[in-house]
This record gives C-alpha cells, sequence and structure tokens, in this order.
C-alpha cells in the first residue's frame, strides 16, 4: 500500500496548526521574545530602584513588550518558512486578531490607574496600600533634635514646620498638614504604616544638631509605597545659611517627584525668601511660634514675638506670630494688658511689610470680636481676606466658622469647618467647634461624638462647658459630673447644675449668690480656666437667664447663647437682650436672620 503524505501545502486543511506553527518557528520566536523581555524588564526594575526613576516608565515599557509580541509572532510567522508565503483564510484570520490583541492591550493598560503596591512587612505587621492621593503627596515628619539639649527641640520642630510651608507652594505636590504629621512625633510606627495614616506616598524625615552657629541637617525622602529611598543628604553649615539649606532641600524633593509632578510643574525652581537676615532673631521666631501653637506659654510666646520685632523691626513673619499670638490672649483668660490694640498694630505693621500675608488679616478679625457691640460683617470682611491671601490657612476657615456660628448661621459653619478638617484633619479646636455647631442644631448624638474624638486626644477644656447639659439630656450624669469637676466647677456648683437640670431649666434660687462666689471671687481652684465659661454660662446652667444681659464679660460669648439644651432660652427676655447688646441683632437687620430665627414686628424677634 502506497503511503499517505500529508504536506503543509498551501491550503492544505488537514495539517495540525500547532505543528505548522513550529515549522514557522513562531512558538520558538514567542519563547525567545517573552524570555529577552523578561530580562529587560528585570534590569529596568533594578536601574529605577538604584537612580529613583519614575514607576511610570517601568508601566510603559511593559506595554510596550506586551504589544510588541502579536508583531513578533507576525514576523515569524511570515519568515519563518520562506517556503511557503501564501496564507489561508484561517491564518489570515489568526494573525489579524493576533495585532488586534495587540492594540486592545496597549489601549487597555494604558488607561489602567497605577495599582496598589504592598509592602512586605514583618511580622504583626500590617501591609501598607497605595494612598489615597491620586498625584505625589509628602508628609514632613518632626526632625529629630540630636543636639543633646532638650531647649533645642523647638529649632528641629521649627526647621521641619519651615520645610513643610515651604512644600505647600510647589504645584501638585499634595502635603499633609502639621498638626497632622507632628502629631506622629516620637512615635514607634513605622514610616510606611504613617504614610497610610496619613494618606501620603512619600515621607521626609531628618534631624537637627545644633550648636552655637553651626547646625548640621540630615534629610531623606522616602517613598512609603515602595519601601525605598529616593534621596538623602546632608548639610553642615552656619546658621546663616538656614535659608538656603531650606531651598536645597525643596528643590532635591521635586527632583526627585520629577517624573510624578506635570512637566511643567516639576520643572519649576523652589525658592526661599530669607526674610529676615538677623540669626538671633530667626531663632526666637521658631521658638515663639512653637509655644503659639502649643498653647503651652502663651505670655512668653508673645514676649518672644515682641522680642523678634526689636531685634528684626523688618521681619514681617515676627510682626505677624506676634499679632496672632496677642489675639487669642483674651481669650485664654488674660486680661493684664490691651491685647486687642497689640493685636492690631502688630497684623497692620505685618501687613505694610508683606501684603501678602494671611494671617494679620485673621488676628485683626479675631480682635474685632472683642468690641461691643461686634461689628459681624467687618469680622466676615476681614476673615474673607485672609483666606483670600492663603486659601490654606485652616485657622482663618475655623475663626471664620465661629463668626458664623456666633450669629446662627449653622449651615455656612459647618461648612467653613469643613474647609478647616479638609486642610488639617487633627486640627482637635476645628473639631470642637464642628460638635458645639452640630449641638446648637440639635444633633446631639452627632455633637457627642465629635465631642469625645477631642477627649480621646485629651483635648478637654476648650468650649467643654457647652456639653455639660448635652450630656444630661442624654442620661449621662455621671458623665456631666466628671466634666464638671475636670472644669473646677466645686461640689455646691456641681449639685445645683444637677438640680436645675432635673427641674427642667427651672431657675436655681441660689443663682446670683453661686455666680459672685464663683467668678468675682474666683474661689475655684481652677477659677482662671472656670473663667473662659463667665457667669454668662454659669447663669445658663443654673436657669437665670433674666440676669444674663448685666453680664459683665458678654464679649466672646454669643455663642453659649445657643444651647438647645437649655430649656426656654432661645426665647426668654435675657436672650433677646444680649443678642442686641453684642451686635447679633444689627447684623440681621442688615443682613437677614437666619432660619431658626424670624423679625416679630419691627422691633422684637423670636427663634426656634
Amino acid at each position: 500500500m502506497r503511503e499517505s503524505r500529508v504536506t503543509d501545502g498551501p491550503g492544505n486543511g488537514s495539517d495540525n496548526i500547532w505543528d505548522r506553527l513550529r515549522r514557522r518557528k513562531v512558538v520558538q520566536w514567542g519563547i525567545a521574545y517573552a524570555a529577552g523581555s523578561w530580562g529587560f524588564l528585570q534590569g529596568l526594575s533594578y536601574l529605577s530602584t538604584v537612580f529613583a526613576w519614575s514607576a511610570q516608565l517601568q508601566r510603559y515599557a511593559t506595554v510596550a513588550f506586551l504589544v510588541g509580541l502579536p508583531i513578533a509572532l507576525v514576523l515569524a510567522w511570515y519568515h519563518g518558512d520562506r517556503g511557503h508565503q501564501r496564507v489561508s483564510g484561517r491564518e489570515f484570520a489568526i494573525l489579524t486578531v493576533l495585532l488586534l490583541l495587540g492594540g486592545g492591550l496597549f489601549w487597555w493598560v494604558g488607561r489602567l490607574p497605577p495599582a496598589p503596591v504592598a509592602i512586605a512587612a514583618g511580622p504583626g505587621a500590617t501591609q501598607a496600600q497605595a494612598p489615597a492621593a491620586a498625584g505625589p503627596s509628602i508628609a514632613v515628619l518632626p526632625f529629630v533634635n540630636m543636639s543633646g539639649d532638650k531647649e533645642n527641640e523647638y529649632f528641629s520642630d521649627g526647621i521641619s514646620e519651615e520645610l513643610l510651608n515651604v512644600l505647600v507652594r510647589v504645584d501638585g505636590l499634595g502635603v499633609a498638614s502639621r498638626t497632622s504629621s507632628f502629631g506622629y512625633k516620637g512615635s514607634q510606627l513605622g514610616t510606611a504604616d504613617i504614610a497610610k495614616a496619613l494618606k501620603v506616598n512619600h515621607v521626609l524625615e531628618g534631624s537637627v544638631r545644633k550648636s552655637g552657629n553651626h547646625v548640621r541637617i540630615t534629610a531623606q525622602l522616602i517613598d512609603a509605597v515602595n519601601d525605598r529611598h529616593l534621596w538623602s543628604e546632608s548639610y553642615d553649615r552656619e546658621l546663616t545659611d538656614i535659608f538656603a539649606i531650606q531651598a536645597e532641600i525643596a528643590n532635591s524633593i521635586v527632583t526627585a517627584l520629577r517624573g510624578q509632578l506635570e512637566p511643567a510643574k516639576a520643572a519649576a525652581t523652589v525658592s526661599v525668601r530669607a526674610d529676615t537676615e538677623n540669626v538671633e532673631a530667626y531663632q526666637l521666631y521658631l521658638k515663639a511660634r512653637e509655644l503659639f501653637i502649643a498653647r503651652s506659654d502663651l505670655k512668653e510666646s508673645v514676649r518672644l514675638f515682641e522680642q523678634v520685632t526689636q531685634l528684626d523691626p523688618s521681619f514681617a513673619r515676627g510682626w505677624e506670630g506676634l499679632a496672632a499670638a496677642a489675639a487669642v490672649m483674651m481669650s485664654w483668660g488674660f486680661d493684664d494688658r490691651d491685647y486687642n490694640a497689640l493685636t492690631e498694630s502688630a497684623a497692620e505693621r505685618a501687613l505694610e511689610l508683606d501684603a501678602t500675608l494671611s494671617m494679620p488679616w485673621a488676628a485683626l478679625s479675631f480682635a474685632q470680636r472683642s468690641r461691643l457691640p461686634v461689628d459681624y460683617a467687618k469680622v466676615l470682611d476681614l476673615n474673607n481676606r485672609a483666606i483670600a491671601a492663603d486659601p490654606r490657612n485652616a485657622t482663618a476657615y475655623l475663626w471664620r466658622s465661629i463668626a458664623w456660628t456666633h450669629v446662627g448661621e449653622f449651615d455656612r459653619a459647618l461648612a467653613d469647618q469643613a474647609s478647616c478638617l479638609a486642610i488639617d484633619p487633627a486640627y482637635q479646636n476645628c473639631i470642637r467647634w464642628n460638635g458645639l455647631t452640630l449641638l446648637f442644631m440639635g444633633e446631639t448624638e452627632r455633637a457627642l461624638a465629635r465631642f469625645q474624638t477631642g477627649i480621646d486626644a485629651d483635648f478637654i477644656f476648650n468650649r467643654a462647658e457647652s456639653f455639660v447639659a448635652a450630656l444630661l439630656k442624654t442620661n449621662q450624669p455621671v458623665a456631666a459630673r466628671m466634666l464638671l469637676r475636670e472644669l473646677g466647677v466645686e461640689r455646691d456648683l456641681r449639685k445645683a447644675v444637677l438640680d436645675v437640670a432635673a427641674r427642667k431649666g427651672q431657675r436655681h434660687p441660689e443663682a446670683d449668690k453661686l455666680v459672685a462666689r464663683y467668678i468675682a471671687e474666683g474661689r475655684s481652684k481652677q477659677a482662671k480656666q472656670l473663667q473662659l465659661a463667665g457667669s454668662v454660662q454659669i447663669r445658663i446652667w443654673l436657669g437665670d437667664y433674666d440676669g444674663l444681659a448685666a453680664a459683665p464679660d458678654l464679649d466672646g460669648y454669643t455663642v453659649v447663647m445657643w444651647d438647645p439644651n437649655a430649656p426656654g432660652l432661645r426665647n426668654s427676655a435675657g436672650f433677646k437682650r444680649v443678642i442686641e447688646r453684642l451686635g447679633v441683632l444689627a447684623y440681621w437687620r442688615t443682613k437677614g436672620f437666619p432660619p431658626q430665627c424670624r423679625a416679630a414686628g419691627e422691633q422684637d424677634f423670636t427663634c426656634d
């Protein structure tokens, strides 16, 4: 019998497609191409790590090799067997599919967002995921003080904040707030975990060693997503070069992130203006600013800022710091001098030297609230100017929200608090005022949750007195008692407050006597702190609404008048007299009443 022989001639459908692929060397070409591509990509990955190249380069190289695979297979098909050039219909369909597959891969992979990258962690550690920020972002952790002198802590913290303030001005770079970043000072958490908590993908950390007029600063930039160092450098300089060092560090960071920033933004050079040539003034400025931010010794902060402005009268930020510190002194119970006048003169001088500053406008608005009757239209306008000068000034949003709360515009207050917390999520005073606003709107449970956030962070005193009635309303008398005690309220007044609450706000018969003992005589061991609440708050606690209008300490305490947990307060005669005396009614008649209040004839009004 004649042996049957099958050939792979043109159009012969009996041949196995796999055999034809092998004969045309398509399989061999495919294996060689894949092996070569894999080796190239491994080498590229190594070089990217060494030279801190952008991860986008590896991504597009991978896409290019994927697209090239079907092209290589097509070339192999045509050139693998010169004796069979004609392509059948089925073969043509296969080649077409391969080319379409390559094009489809290029389109699909090119549209994929960057994938989250998990970081290998030790036993018990959490896995760090890609941060929420869409673009490059960074947290500046407080630099470690290596000076061996605890007194130099202010300097290392101050340099860290100065760098943060420089990086904030880099377009396209998200920067975690100072409050959020400094919350991890001394933390034992790893860099990846801190970055995850702060929702950033890079971390700047370092150390400062200061000795006399010499400083050594070491800084390193870490890619927290891929767990690798991008850049590190040490600077041994004289203190006179401190602004140049800040500029070098900032520009090194921009260079390291150049592949992630938009081309126009990455090409920009970061400049740091040396706004004082007096090294002593600059060091005192850093120390005064740290004391102000921590609110640890405000009188010393004011004293140091005044010394700064004496050493260098042209140092605009020194005057700005003095205005901000002086502005809050009265609200912290200091009345030993005219701090409003100091605030205004310092703010005006700061703006004369540098009209682009934001905080002087905010300080002027704060001082304006202490003059009765308050011109709330002017207060709000000054805050508007502060925010226009620097839309990232979280304090300006907070202070404007307080003004909105004073005039009963709670929705607007919530909006400003949301802006404040978007800039600085760990800003405890902003969280507290957010809780207060919710409380005044009748959202008691949500308000207490925000109050609890502050308690957990050991942020207790500021406006805590407003939450006493809310705790009693929600059947938490023990918590209310403990809070009153924490505020420095002694036993007889604590008992009176609880008695009034139990009697649905009925006036306590010894209200005048209790107010006199705890405010005028300062009997409490924490009388200074209790005076922050003022006799206004104590009279509200005791149901003495008619005595409110005669209170000597009304300025700054409009906000407590909105407590919804004081039965009958909002439509009492005392409430109405206070609202008029404070200037709120004049603002309403000019700008309109808030949603919960309305005019009742030409002279009167009513509030829900």
